[in-house]
């Protein structure tokens, strides 16, 4: 099954981004590729130019720090992450 096909949008400096769908309709999948979260089977994930595809953990880590942000809908902690 193929959540995303053709998928490409811009977002200006400041402005505010809202992904709305109904249930399955592959929202949490956008936003973990845009997050580096989850590789894309095919394809590629770009940012100003930048292939993240592959780029290593740590300068993904590096990339959530400085550019993403999310608000949940539900409190959940992100089970791809851990404390040490």
């Amino acid at each position: 099954m193929r959540a995303l096909t053709n998928i490409s949008f811009t977002v200006e400096a400041g402005e505010f981004v809202a992904i709305m769908g109904e249930s399955g309709s592959g929202k949490s999948t956008l936003l973990n590729l845009i997050a580096t979260l989850d590789d894309p089977t095919g394809g590629d994930i770009s940012l100003n130019g930048q292939d993240l595809s592959n780029v290593k953990e740590g300068a993904r880590a590096k990339f959530r720090r400085e550019h993403l942000g999310f608000i949940f809908q539900d409190f959940d902690l992100l089970d791809t992450f851990n404390v040490q």
